[in-house]
């Protein structure tokens, strides 16, 4: 090539040039004029198929119509059916039915007994065909039938059987008359244009509920069944009901098929036509357009060869000066060669040879080796330049790998935005948004947090090349100057795809461990807790100190599992949060008197010195507990004997801090930067000294900031350490007039429980505690045992595990909420999937606790108590008018089981409540299905005067509105505080 002259690589060049471009648009055109035609053969054969079915859809309903019409023609004023006599009279009477049916009408008695027939068959008459599954069907539902392909009891031959109930005034059924077509005679359409004789196009109506053809317009002396699934192409894709306009390969052909379903029938019509007779129009086409490109290359060339040679002549005539330069050993730098813009702008640049372009070539090369060098060794990670409007300057031989694209085909022509999922761009651009109170979108999703704080890593969702996402961690950097200026943006990018895929493994594997521990620590725990706590009678003190260390053990697995449990929850965004206004220092109390025997066997006390500071914050009670409990189990754990641990309460206006502090070995520096990490121990080996999982303090972290706290540590190598957390401060005087009274003296009613677990270690444990509590129980082992039971004899509680070998426990709640005997029954559930049942839990939730495995015996009792004194209380009444499930499902579990809420999700039906029922609070949504919620109004003033309106709308109202009602909730908005509070008010007034 090199051997070639300037002219002739120029004129092949062209030539190559028009070659590649003519191939591509040939390539491109033949692809798009056979898509194109796929497309319109697809459309064209959709139409027909769709007439088609409409057509046969129509003469169906006309032939059903026509045998409503006789119904009322066989019956006397009594509604009782004519004699045989005058009903044989009026089926051989001209009739609308009879045109739609002149293979026969028959009229049969309630029984299905043939008693008159226009078209004289022999034997028919008397015959019974109550057997026949299309008449099952129509005298069970009294709805019209029509059946399959069937071949005739009396006439042996195919029919099409029209069955029409005659009911009464009183919806009984009376008879049936029957329209029969035998498609050896009668085809199902008369004629339509869309079904041609073209012998290319396939067309075919099946029947796939009970496998047979089934003739639109060809007559047939039987049924033919379908031929076994694997073995028809054709048959398969009308089956499958592939989509308009899909290829098969049937008897060594291609067919572009189209399906249509019958849905009254339960029909499907295919038609399909041979893929090269569909794109041959194609083909002829394409080949004339072949012969125009081609001529067209030819002129390109000849016009190249002109082209060249102008062009070259110039730089010929250079190309000779130079020579004589290099043989007169000199170098001028006066080129004033004449020609065009490039023979003149290579003058230019010859001039400048001499002085500037060596050197500069040497630096640009340099560079661009060191700098390509560095990119293309990066081939895990994805290192991807811009400049300052998003256009790619650099794509390195990593981000290749990861995103599936060339460098030649994004560089200087694409922006990131093409691998970055569109919903995750806008979900950003609201963040960045609302935090940076400003407008930001498009290209400054990505850039605006780094041209802030200098840098910004968060995770995003690449989109492959091929489709395939990919989770990436992203750290974006600005691109400057010496001058300090913009010029561009650097992104760097790795692939977690594997490392986020093991973490929720490692999620899954712990929640499905913990779970399936908890059933037999439950027996476990429960007896020992029985035993040591006297209930089996007194135990020798050796007996008695080896079971108590086997109840402190059994305890202590089921911190374990309760750890893992609450890790998993909080990773999966599970976890509940009850927060409550409380003083801080009685939970402080609390914590000091649950963990303080821990450290008493090694002498070590828990001091918290006296303070008037008694500071109030809003937590979830529970969750703070065990944060504590962390926080001094550890402290406890890593102290000396015969030491203490310190509890520090600081207050200011606006936070308070508790601090934690002992005396033990202090944390490790290399530690310091992972204390906070799942599963992180200072000392990770097989023989470490402290016992633990190292899920503690990340517990601990997670529940803090959820209650809108913060938690750190101070430490010094060897001279222990102190750990803290601060919380927001809450006025004291909101907590005015309210406290919680606890007792522990149980009322000494009796009740019979019924006890419903499949382990009967279990199930005998829960008796046991529940007899102490002066309950008399019975047990069953399976769901059916225990709804024979239920039904058989009265309980006033139910106590019940959802994992159950029969029948589901959720199963059994739904079905006691059903029945009106039992829809009030108290239950409990006891299981070791708690979270799981809540979550799948569908419907009235009402007088149903839920307690989890391990089980406490004062909670189980407390529980109970409280189940069986809370059906005695009285539940004001809401009516809810809302036309979704769903949300109404949510505001019932918001509400709590202090209200009985109703549902009507119509208008129609709302005014049929208001009619029937007394409800003290309407909770309205605006926007129904058969009106709007406005025209309810006058209604419940007028039927329910003293009822209260609360608005539940999903848009803002005006003052005018608002004037029409007391009370609007904003769906966005809505809160399970905001709910009650908005219906409280009417309730209070309703109970005093």
């Amino acid at each position: 090539m090199n051997q070639l002259s300037l002219k002739v690589r120029v004129i092949i060049l062209i030539a190559a040039a028009a070659g590649i471009l003519a191939t591509g648009m040939l390539l491109t055109v033949y692809q798009l004029m056979v898509s194109d035609y796929e497309a319109l053969v697809s459309e064209r054969e959709q139409a027909k198929i769709e007439r088609l079915v409409a057509e046969l859809g129509l003469t169906q309903q006309q032939r059903l119509l026509s045998l409503e019409a006789l119904t009322a023609r066989v019956t006397d004023e009594s509604g009782a059916l004519l004699n045989p006599t005058r009903l044989q009279d009026l089926l051989r009477q001209a009739t609308v039915a009879s045109d739609q049916f002149p293979d026969g009408l028959l009229v049969l008695d309630s029984s299905a007994t043939a008693i008159a027939e226009s078209v004289f068959v022999p034997n028919r008459l008397g015959t019974n065909y109550a057997d026949r599954a299309h008449f099952k069907r129509a005298i069970e539902s009294r709805q019209p039938v029509i059946s399959e392909p069937i071949l005739g009891r009396t006439t042996g031959l195919p029919l099409l059987s029209y069955l029409y109930p005659v009911l009464s005034s009183q919806n009984e059924l009376t008879g049936l008359i029957a329209g029969t077509l035998d498609l050896s005679n009668t085809p199902l359409i008369p004629s339509s244009p869309d079904l041609d004789n073209d012998s290319s196009v396939t067309t075919m109506v099946i029947d796939p509920q009970n496998r047979l053809f089934v003739s639109v317009q060809e007559r047939f002396t039987e049924p033919k069944k379908l031929p076994p699934q694997g073995t028809d192409a054709l048959v398969d894709a009308a089956t499958a009901l592939m989509p308009s306009g899909s290829l098969i390969e049937y008897e060594q052909r291609q067919y572009i098929v189209t399906t249509q379903a019958l849905p009254d029938l339960g029909w499907i019509v295919l038609r399909a036509i041979p893929y090269e007779t569909a794109i041959a129009p194609a083909k002829a086409t394409y080949r004339q357009f072949l012969y125009i490109s081609l001529t067209a290359l030819l002129s390109v060339a000849l016009a190249a060869s002109w082209a060249a040679g102008s062009l070259t002549r110039p730089l010929t005539r250079m190309t000779d000066r130079i020579n004589n330069m290099a043989n007169d050993a000199r170098f001028d730098n006066d080129f004033d060669e004449q020609g065009g813009p490039e023979v003149e702008a290579l003058s230019r640049a010859m001039n400048r040879l001499a002085k500037e372009r060596n050197i500069a070539d040497a630096v640009v090369r340099e560079t661009e080796k060191f700098l390509n060098s560095v990119l293309e060794s990066a081939t895990e990670l994805s290192i991807i330049a811009t400049d300052t409007e998003g256009t790619i300057t650099v794509f390195n031989k990593g981000a290749e790998n990861l995103l599936g694209y060339l460098k030649t085909e994004l560089v200087q022509q694409n922006t990131p935005a093409l691998f970055h999922l569109e919903s995750e761009i806008e979900t950003r651009a609201r963040e960045l948004s609302d935090e940076l109170g400003e407008p930001i979108q498009g290209f400054q999703v990505f850039v605006s947090k780094a041209e802030r704080d200098g840098s910004e890593n968060r995770e995003w969702t690449y989109v492959h090349k091929s489709g395939r996402h990919i989770t990436v961690s992203l750290t974006v950097t600005v691109i400057r100057d010496n001058e300090g200026s913009v010029k561009g943006y650097l992104g760097i990018g790795q692939d977690i795809t594997a490392r986020k895929r093991m973490d929720q493994m490692k999620s899954e594997f712990i929640s499905t461990v913990s779970h399936e521990l908890r059933t037999p620590l439950t027996s476990i725990s429960g007896a020992l807790g029985l035993i040591v706590g006297g209930g089996m009678g007194e135990l020798p003190e050796k007996v008695k100190h080896l079971l108590n260390t086997a109840h402190r053990n059994s305890k202590r697995l089921g911190h374990l599992i309760n750890d893992l449990l609450d890790i998993e929850k909080i990773t999966s965004g599970k976890l509940h949060f009850d927060m409550q206004r409380q003083p801080l220092k009685p939970l402080i109390l609390q914590a000091i008197e649950s963990n303080q025997a821990y450290g008493t066997p090694r002498g070590i006390t828990i001091d918290f010195p006296a303070t008037d500071l008694d500071p109030h914050v809003q937590v979830d009670g529970q969750r703070l507990l065990q944060v504590l409990a962390n926080l001094l189990s550890n402290a406890i754990k890593f102290s000396p004997d015969n030491s203490a641990v310190k509890i520090t309460l600081e207050s200011t206006v606006q936070n308070v801090v508790v601090s934690i502090n002992d005396q033990g070995p202090g944390i490790p520096m290399h530690f310091r930067n992972r204390i906070f990490q799942r599963f992180a121990q200072a000392d990770a080996s097989d023989s470490r000294a402290k016992e633990g999982t190292g899920l503690g303090l990340a517990i601990t972290r997670e529940l803090i900031e959820h209650m809108g706290g913060h938690v750190g540590f101070e430490s010094v190598e060897g001279q222990g350490a102190t750990f803290f957390f601060e919380l927001p401060r809450v006025d004291s005087l909101m907590l005015e007039g309210s406290e919680t009274v606890h007792s522990d003296d149980y009322p000494a009613s009796k009740g019979t429980i019924l006890v419903v677990e499949d382990d009967p270690d279990v199930a005998h444990l829960l008796t046991i505690m529940l007899k102490e509590a002066g309950y008399d129980c019975d047990m069953a082992y399976c769901g059916y045992d225990a709804m024979r039971m239920l039904d058989e004899g009265h309980y006033d509680l139910v106590s019940l595990d959802l994992m159950l070998p029969d029948i589901s426990g959720l199963e059994i709640i739904t079905k006691l909420r059903r029945q009106t005997v039992t829809r009030d029954l108290p239950i409990v559930v006891v299981s070791a999937k708690v979270e799981q049942g809540k979550l799948a839990l569908v419907g009235d939730v009402s007088h149903l606790d839920w307690l989890s495995k391990p089980i406490d015996q004062t909670h189980l009792i407390d529980v109970i108590q409280r189940q069986l004194d809370t059906t005695r209380e009285h539940h004001a009444r809401i009516l809810h008018i809302e036309d979704n499930k769903d949300l109404h499902d949510v505001i019932c579990a918001m509400a709590g089981e202090q209200f009985d809420i109703q549902l009507a999700q119509t208008l129609a039906e709302a005014y049929h409540r208001l009619q029937q029922d007394f409800f003290d609070v309407i909770l309205l949504d605006l926007g129904l299905p058969d009106g709007s919620g406005w025209d309810l109004l006058p209604d419940i003033r007028t039927s329910q005067p003293e009822a209260k309106i609360v608005i539940l709308s999903g848009d803002e109202l005006s003052a005018q509105e608002r004037e029409n009602v007391e009370v609007v909730l904003l769906k966005s908005r809505l809160t399970p505080e905001l709910l009650i509070e908005g219906i409280s008010d009417r309730v209070q007034r309703f109970r005093s």
